[in-house]
């Protein structure tokens, strides 16, 4: 496309996720449900032409993208599976619209309430998960919000698959298409038009690498919810059961390596006996798992691994992605705490102890948007949180915070109900 297509494209993108939004946002919670619970059909019947779809993504990605981008890119039977039933049990969900968030009599006779109501039209940008493109359309759907859908270049065939699949869910229930539109040109210019239009569209969601996010941010005039990284920590306390913090450390960092809620430090307490920061340091490396650190943490670590000297420090700044961690042994909660704050991403963070007051202390210090006890990190994700799937996880505040579900697309409204009251 040149560049006045470019334009009249963004233009109707826009213009269509208005209008589509004005309709949805009365549609009844069951004409929602049956939408969704069709998608789930579509999914299962649809198997072939998905995947023969991912496969034209898979095949022309090889050798251009990271092993991890790569894994993310691909679906199969499972993954499949997996977005049918997330898209089923976000129908089941309780109906977040209309629902009042709270109700009181004024003083002057009128009755006020605060009332759930769709945010309008989202703009939701994500990179090369192309199972995205369902989770993000089922809860902007449910949450009766239009959204238009831009996925990476890389997943643009099993993206439009996908797409055509809830627009014809969508059409066979009498429910506008246009609810939900991929953009299907892969021109930057063409994001940075949408992201202008304030108008049209309220909210910018970007899902990806911090570069994508700090670029939208930049450009956006429309509010805009972020998730710039995931360096998220592991605090082991010297009253930690070794045996769950083994565990802990293996999950997080080793799962799976290339997303967010991956651990990327670990941090020790210097009061734990050597034999168990062996025993734990081992259950890493011995997984391939390559570790960065400070002088401190190389003499500590001498013998029992190789540590890669971490200079200027920059690496507890660092998102691996992969089979690498920074390492760093601190006094006790309070130095584990302060370091968080000076490194997190507010992401999330893991705390393994025994000790109530350490685990308080950590609860009550560490400012980020998940903060496990005795878990891994990797349970930071909407469908662990039972919230059926996620959007993004927000690392901001506002207005939503951590993974986002159906209730964190939904704004409100207040409501007043007077009798010819008037203001004095």
């Amino acid at each position: 496309m040149n560049t006045v297509d470019l334009e009249k494209y963004s233009d109707l993108l826009a213009q269509n996720a208005r209008k589509a939004s004005k309709k949805i946002r009365t549609l009844s919670a069951e004409t929602r449900s049956k939408v969704l619970a069709r998608v789930a059909e579509l999914l299962r019947a649809s198997k072939p032409e998905i995947l023969a779809a991912n496969k034209l993504d898979t095949d022309a990605a090889q050798g251009k993208i990271s092993d991890s981008m790569l894994d993310r890119l691909t679906l199969n039977d499972a993954r499949i599976e997996s977005m049918a039933k997330g898209a089923e049990e976000i129908a089941a969900f309780a109906d977040p619209l209309n629902k009042v968030l709270e109700a009181r009599e004024l003083k002057n006779g009128i009755k006020i309430s605060r009332v759930a109501v769709p945010i309008g039209s989202v703009f939701f940008i994500f990179e090369s998960r192309p199972n995205v493109t369902i989770d993000g359309a089922c809860l902007c759907f449910k949450a009766g919000n239009a959204v238009i859908l831009r996925g990476g270049k890389e997943s643009i065939n099993s993206a439009k698959c996908l797409a055509d699949i809830f627009r014809k869910a969508l059409t066979e229930n009498g429910v506008d298409e246009d609810a939900v539109q991929l953009v299907t040109e892969s021109s930057h210019d063409l994001v940075s038009m949408l992201l202008q239009r304030n108008d049209c569209i309220d909210l910018v969601i970007p899902r990806g690498g911090e570069r994508l996010i700090r670029a939208v941010v930049d450009q956006s005039k429309i509010p805009v919810i972020k998730h710039f990284n995931g360096i998220c920590h592991v605090y082991v306390d010297k009253s930690a059961d070794i045996a769950k913090a083994e565990n802990i450390l293996i999950n997080a960092k080793t799962q799976r390596t290339g997303v967010c809620n991956a651990m990327e430090c670990v941090l020790f307490d210097k009061a734990l006996p050597s034999s168990d920061v062996k025993r734990l340091v081992e259950a890493l490396t011995s997984r391939g798992v390559e570790l960065f650190g400070n002088a401190d943490a190389q003499k500590r670590l001498e013998g029992i691994a190789n540590v890669t000297d971490i200079g200027d420090e920059a690496n507890y700044h660092t998102e691996y992605l992969a089979l690498k961690a920074s390492v760093k042994f601190v006094e006790n909660v309070e130095e584990a705490a302060d370091h968080i704050e000076k490194y997190s991403s507010r992401h999330t963070e893991a705390v393994v102890s025994e000790d109530t007051s350490v685990q308080d202390y950590f609860v009550a210090n560490v400012d980020s948007s998940s903060v496990m006890v005795n878990a891994s990190t990797r349970f930071a994700d909407g469908g662990e949180y039972s919230l059926g799937a996620e959007v993004g996880i927000s690392t901001d505040k506002l207005h939503a915070r951590g993974p986002m579900g159906v209730e964190s697309l939904c704004t409100y409204k207040w409501v007043l109900r007077g009798e010819g009251q008037v203001r004095g």
